[in-house]
């Protein structure tokens, strides 16, 4: 006759898998609709909420460009963008340098997209 755990052994067990599954729904019903779990639902953000989360100077340069992290949801069309050089100086510069620096992965970083027109080089 094979060995059995006691009663007691095999109720805490049950209550164990239960409370396993229990906190695995409820990360998976917080995170929202689309999310894998772990991964926290990311609500739209407005451009100016954007801005005013980041450090100083970065959000001075963006702001005094209209610019954004993460482009324009309302079909305008960046023509400009801000991008961190690898010594960390903020430089303003055309959508094609900016576009450059971004499929690169090099040293420099894009920081954001831009509304206003390009410096004249």
């Amino acid at each position: 006759m094979p060995h059995r755990l006691p009663g007691r052994v095999r109720l805490a067990c049950g209550a164990v898998k239960l409370a396993v599954v229990a906190v695995l729904a409820v990360l998976a019903l917080g995170s929202g609709p689309g999310a894998a779990v772990g991964q926290r639902s990311s609500a739209p953000v407005d451009v100016d909420q954007q801005l005013a989360a980041q450090p100083g100077p970065v959000a001075r340069k963006l702001a005094r460009h209209h610019c954004s992290p993460t482009g324009f949801d309302d079909g305008r069309q960046p023509v400009s963008a801000v991008v961190r050089s690898a010594r960390g100086a903020l430089r303003f510069v055309d959508f094609d340098t900016g576009w450059r620096v971004y499929t690169r992965h090099g040293a420099a970083t894009l920081v954001a997209v831009c509304l206003d027109d390009p410096p004249v080089r």
